[in-house]
């Protein structure tokens, strides 16, 4: 399954933690059980509160699935998603197995 790297940042202005409803609904939203509703299985997550900055890693079928579950960030900031393959995949890839 493909793999893909979200990232999310926002201002200080727009932090979800400013309001205790967006951050329960975002934190149900990237759950695991609804993301994988959603067709993803997330791999990891990081977030940097003082820096506004959110990372997950991801695998789904396709970059569509992937921004659908990313989409409620774009409300409160730039979203960016890449696909990419693991460290051991892309050594395989380079040498040829």
């Amino acid at each position: 399954m493909p793999l893909f790297l979200i990232e999310h940042s926002h201002t200080p202005q727009t932090c979800p933690t400013r309001d205790p409803n967006m951050v329960r609904m975002l934190r149900d939203h990237v759950s695991e059980e609804n993301a994988a509703k959603m067709g993803v299985k997330i791999l990891g997550d990081w977030a940097s509160e003082p820096e506004h900055h959110v990372v997950f890693i991801v695998e789904a079928s396709d970059a569509q699935t992937v921004e659908n579950l990313a989409g409620p960030f774009r409300h409160v900031g730039d979203v960016t998603v890449r696909e990419g393959l693991t460290c051991e995949d892309t050594a395989k890839a380079c040498l040829g197995e």
